[in-house]
């Protein structure tokens, strides 16, 4: 074990408010942490006392868990459990550094052999932090270790830790920030108008209220929040500012306002960045506003240096910082998409997963053929490739600049050397060797049943009929036959008139690409004029995405041609006043058209 050296450890051992107004609910987003990219390997006994063989061992992006009522996992209680984290983690700069533990019910933790939380006792009053600040933690490799425990009721755990000053240095990137003390007013509309029903200090904004309020004098919908807070920036560079809400939200550093999302989430609970380039050290007033419309409500705001501005210099041109490498998201294609417990088709089911919500990319097996996605809640699961397409939220990773054939997030994917599961049971009945198909859409004919190992050969009119040959392993593409042209097509697009999926044959094949000129294309690839009215002012940008730049604005109620659609049909592209560009699809209603006459762009 490495040495703990420790100045003076100030065991400011705070028992903090309950992270929220009431007990806990419903699941919390999980936030970045100190040191990212490392995780806790984890064990999960089912005793409180972490005796015997663990049932459960997995790695664990992060600590930061509300599982209410539930479990970790099928194998865990749901009472009377507990669980073990151990990991290594790097400390850039010496200094002063506070870790905030919280848990419901036991926790404690050491850095190295030295134990920093001792809080081994059940909560009759529900979940609690503690906070303990080191004085002088030296720079470099520590190991961390955490235990924890649920004897009943509700079940809870978090961890984070952060830079608060001393040694010298700067905090390390990705250092997170949020716990502050908050001044909110919280008001019956969700217009922040009259007079607030309550106030009072909140220690964080990190809350998941449900169904439910965050207090007895606020209503369950229809409410609204204000919160100010003056904070320390500890170093000049450039700051993301993370906000996830469900519904709207907007935030603001001093005067200038950094995000306005300030609109309803019908897909339910969204996070937003926003970075702020050279923020300058020192004191900076912030404000958040928020509004819960109705169903679920659920708001957290953190913070975390991406890239410090160094000293010196000669008056030069500095060079702009490189675009962060951003989180890699699955989205389903299908309906009723299986998740297992491991990679491969003989791993148990465990959940499904539909089409248009996105998941969080934990790593891949080598070939990427089977993906680990973050379900929320703690809970992970592996998932065909073939099921999902992926993204990063990042618009320049979705591009291919090294030459590769495939975008370069595909790198931003960690490795897990896992082996992958033959099917439970082989397919019985001999196949037959074709079937007939009609289109449901606008569909792209490639060379190959792969999204991105593959080139665009053609493309086959929505309405069209054509001859299905074979399917890939799991049936999300088939190999088809139209006009005299052979290419893969997406089988979530394509209605089998005379037969099932398993009556086809399996096949790898790559296409040979026909001569050009000879491949079907559609004259217009819309032949029919999709017309969209917005329901809200719309902004418009560059790119089917949050983060697209902003090129323009719709007002509420103006009509507009809609030209098409993203894949997940969660943004039209749209043409109004002679600027065309990207509006989020939930705030657009279609007077003219359906959305399967959208092309995908």
């Amino acid at each position: 074990m490495r040495n703990l050296i420790i100045g003076s450890l100030i065991a400011t051992l705070c028992l903090a408010a309950i992270l929220g107004p009431g007990p806990l609910g419903s699941g919390q987003v999980g936030v970045a942490e100190a040191n990212p990219g490392t995780q806790w390997n984890a064990a999960y006994f089912n005793n409180a006392t972490l005796s015997g063989n663990p049932v459960v061992t997995r790695i664990d992006d992060r600590i930061d868990f509300n599982w209410a009522g539930g479990s970790p996992d099928p194998a865990v209680p749901a009472d009377n459990f507990s669980a073990r984290w151990t990991k290594t983690v790097n400390f850039p700069t010496a200094g002063k550094w506070t870790f905030r533990v919280g848990a419901d019910d036991g926790v404690r933790m050491w850095i190295d052999v030295t134990p920093i939380v001792n809080e081994w006792h059940g909560n009759p009053e529900g979940y609690r932090t503690y906070e303990v600040s080191i004085d002088q933690l030296t720079a470099g490799n520590h190991d961390l270790k955490v235990e924890y425990y649920e004897a009943g009721g509700n079940a809870g755990v978090k961890v984070e830790w952060y830079f608060s000053g001393g040694g010298g240095g700067a905090p390390a990137a990705g250092t997170v920030y949020g716990p502050a003390s908050w001044n909110a007013s919280y008001y019956n509309n969700i217009d922040l108008s009259g007079a607030p029903s309550l106030t009072r200090v909140d220690g964080d904004i990190n809350f998941d209220w449900g169904a439910g309020s965050p207090a007895s004098q606020v209503n369950a919908d229809n409410f609204s929040v204000r919160w100010t807070t003056t904070v320390n920036i500890p170093t000049t560079g450039r700051w993301r500012f993370q906000v996830g809400a469900d519904d709207g939200v907007r935030m603001w550093i001093d005067v200038t306002q950094i995000l306005n999302e300030w609109h309803g989430n019908p897909e339910g609970y969204r996070t937003y960045d926003a970075d702020v380039y050279a923020l300058t050290a020192g004191n900076h007033d912030l404000k958040v506003e928020y509004y819960e419309a109705t169903g679920n409500a659920r708001v957290q705001v953190r913070w975390f240096l991406v890239e410090g501005v160094g000293g010196g210099g000669t008056g030069g041109t500095t060079a702009p910082p490189a675009p962060p490498a951003g989180r890699v998201l699955a989205a389903p294609i299908a309906n009723k998409v299986n998740v297992r417990t491991g990679p491969g088709l003989g791993n148990p089911v465990i959940t499904q997963i539909s089409y248009p919500a996105n998941y969080q990319v934990l790593g891949g097996v080598p070939d990427l053929s089977w993906l680990l996605i973050d379900l929320g809640d703690g809970q992970q699961g592996w998932v065909s490739n073939a099921w999902v397409y992926l993204y990063s939220t990042n618009p320049g990773r979705n591009k291919d600049t090294t030459g590769g054939g495939q975008p370069d997030f595909v790198d931003d994917i960690p490795r897990i050397d896992l082996p992958v599961a033959p099917p439970a049971q082989p397919p019985a009945g001999t196949p037959r060797r074709t079937l007939q198909g009609q289109t449901t859409d606008t569909v792209r004919m490639r060379d190959g049943a792969s999204l991105y190992a593959s080139q665009i050969i053609g493309s086959v009119p929505q309405g069209a009929t054509l001859t299905v040959e074979a399917r890939n392993r799991n049936g999300s593409w088939y190999l088809v036959s139209y006009q005299g042209i052979r290419g893969w097509v997406s089988a979530l697009y394509v209605t089998l008139l005379d037969g099932k999926v398993s009556d086809l044959v399996v096949s790898t094949e790559v296409v040979p690409t026909p001569p050009a000129g000879s491949v079907f294309v559609p004259q217009t690839e819309q032949a029919v004029t999709v017309r969209g009215q917005a329901t809200a002012n719309l902004k418009v940008r560059d790119a089917a995405s949050v983060r697209g730049a902003e090129i323009g604005e719709v007002p509420s109620g103006a009509e507009f041609v809609v030209l098409g659609r993203n894949t997940t049909g969660a943004w039209y592209l749209i043409t109004y006043n002679g600027l065309q560009g990207w509006v989020y699809s939930p705030l657009v209603t279609l007077i003219e058209g359906r959305v399967p006459d959208l092309p995908i762009r």
